[in-house]
């Protein structure tokens, strides 16, 4: 399988100049054995005091690692690094671009998922040509030279997950691993890619995902792979509690969503390596930056949540911010349908508000609900976000990250934007035949279970269960290789690609005459319980539309009603 693939016999020229570019980068680097460190560099990353720059310090103050540089071959992924790694004067190749296998694919793979799987398949590749190889993110501090401590057993591969000498689960981090140039390595790569074909796993958390996961189902066995579990105490994270400095060869800045906050904790990591290495029973404990980044203040999210629990772990979520608090804003419309509408009252006790600002937080402990406060580095959503601005792309994700650690701490959920009016108890219409989601839909095609059905994130219910668990993971994961795309494109786009059908999930498609919004209206007020201002753009058009549906749902009277007409909305789009 060549790296470069072409049906057009007029790019075979540059394949094969491209063939002899890789092979010069990997001779330049090789050590005499043919094996090579391999990392991967951005704009982002190469940035004057960034972490390509940390990741060199941390090797020129390690022990005996400095002059593993020059067996270093870094692969930049756009011009930018690529500039920048030949200015510092290291081995540098650029990687190529990947042309897109069909025309969902061309949509997202012009960032991330461009940068992983174009990295899965130079690294088989460069197996292909002879050469072994570790592979290391940047954000992996090398204090010590890991060769020494790799075994030398006849190991194809070599990789960390944090229980020594056990593969019993995938849990594995592919930030650090070694692979030996044979056969089976190969295939095992060429696997990864031929995954790339299926577009089974296209929105993966990393270019390794599958290749890690396929320990579940016999893949290493299968190809006779000998792999060995690299031992956490040599080989360690900063998810660990304690590192023992006597013993570390490389720590990685695992379980650490900011790159700031990577930078940060990393760095202190090697100011206290210059400072106690020569030292005995050191242990370190740097991790305050990364614990913070993660944006959940553990205490007080769970007492939210138990706060506003049913009897069966069934809480009701929406987001709120500074825009959304002020006086007869979305808030106090939000809360007036809850205490109007039709047995929805006692619905607010369980309700938890997740304020993404001071503002928000502050009100909404002055009304007395159920309140958690969620910081998002770097961002004010404290204003009004407009319809797919940065922010409000920066917010969607920022929920959804949020949404999956609810479900890990075992909490089924009703997601409600604020801009959704609750006519009627919904809980009557959820969850009675076992269902894991339940979305609603912007048109609804009459066929509960079909799902080709469009999906809008506005309002859905999930249960907690290890499937859908995995398709936040999966989802939120996106969130780096989409970029400009809002969360709910994305997991149309997965819903698309099969992704509920291969987590094994049963969803339904929610049907608009019961939950219903501006898209499509619902046919039959008698049967209406949920009211969605979707199909609009600003606050301020949503705020006099749903003013309009609350009035003309104070005259029903167990007939049917006419909507009003959603003009504030069709003219919010300018």
């Amino acid at each position: 399988m060549s790296f470069f693939r072409s049906e057009q016999s007029s790019k075979v020229t540059c394949e094969i100049v491209a063939q002899e570019e890789l092979e010069r980068a990997l001779q330049g680097a090789s050590m005499m054995n043919r094996t090579l460190v391999i990392s991967r560099v951005n704009k982002e990353q190469a940035e004057e005091n960034g972490m390509l720059r940390l990741f060199l310090r941390s090797l020129q103050e390690g022990e005996g690692t400095e002059f593993l540089i020059k067996h270093i071959l870094f692969v930049a992924v756009d011009e930018i690094a690529f500039d920048r790694c030949t200015i510092l004067k290291l081995n540098c190749y650029r990687l190529p671009s990947m042309e897109p296998l069909n025309p969902s694919e061309e949509l997202v793979l012009s960032g991330g998922l461009d940068m992983m799987w174009g990295t899965g398949l130079l690294l088989g590749e460069v197996l292909r040509h002879g050469y072994s190889f570790i592979f290391t993110d940047l954000d992996v501090m090398w204090l010590r030279n890991p060769f020494p401590m790799l075994s030398y057993a006849g190991e194809d591969m070599q990789i960390y997950n944090g229980e020594p000498n056990d593969s019993s689960h995938f849990f594995f981090g592919s930030g650090f691993y070694s692979v030996a140039a044979n056969n089976r390595t190969i295939a095992l790569f060429d696997q990864l890619y031929a995954a790339r074909i299926d577009s089974k796993i296209m929105n993966g958390k990393d270019m390794l995902t599958f290749l890690l996961r396929s320990i579940s189902r016999g893949a290493f066995q299968r190809l006779g792979l000998k792999v060995h579990v690299l031992d956490a105490v040599y080989f360690g994270g900063l998810s660990q509690e304690a590192i023992d400095i006597t013993k570390v060869t490389t720590v990685h800045a695992d379980c650490c969503p900011s790159e700031e906050a990577k930078l940060a904790d990393l760095t202190a990591l090697v100011d206290a390596w210059k400072t106690y290495h020569r030292k005995s029973n050191v242990t370190l404990l740097v991790r305050n930056a990364c614990t913070q980044s993660m944006n959940v203040n553990e205490d007080e999210l769970g007492r939210a949540l138990q706060g506003a629990s049913m009897a069966n772990k069934t809480v009701i979520i929406s987001v709120l911010n500074k825009a959304y608090v002020e006086e007869n804003g979305m808030l106090d419309l939000f809360l007036r349908s809850l205490r109007e509408g039709e047995d929805t009252g006692l619905l607010i006790k369980h309700l938890v508000l997740v304020a993404v600002d001071k503002t928000a937080f502050d009100r909404c402990r002055a009304l007395g609900l159920h309140c958690f406060q969620l910081v998002t580095d770097g961002v004010d959503f404290s204003k009004e976000e407009l319809y797919m601005s940065d922010d409000f792309i920066k917010m969607m994700w920022s929920r959804t990250l949020f949404l999956g650690n609810v479900l890990k701490r075992g909490y089924n959920f009703i997601f409600t934007d604020m801009d959704v009016m609750w006519l009627r108890n919904p809980f009557s219409q959820l969850h009675h035949r076992g269902e894991d989601l339940e979305i609603s839909c912007d048109r609804y095609n009459g066929r509960p279970f079909d799902q080709s059905n469009s999906i809008n994130t506005g309002f859905y219910f999930v249960a907690s269960n290890n499937k859908t668990i995995a398709l936040f993971d999966e989802w939120y994961a996106a969130s780096r290789t989409s970029k400009g795309m809002k969360e709910q494109d994305v997991l149309y786009s997965m819903k698309s690609q099969g992704a509920f059908r291969r987590l094994g999930m049963k969803v339904r498609f929610l049907d608009t005459a019961y939950f219903s919004g501006f898209c499509q209206d619902s046919r039959d007020s008698r049967r209406v319980t949920t009211v969605h201002a979707n199909c609009c753009r600003s606050i301020k058009a949503k705020l006099t539309d749903l003013k309009r549906v609350l009035q003309v749902w104070k005259t029903h009277t167990g007939t049917s009603i006419r909507w009003p007409p959603h003009t504030a909305c069709a003219h919010s789009w300018g």
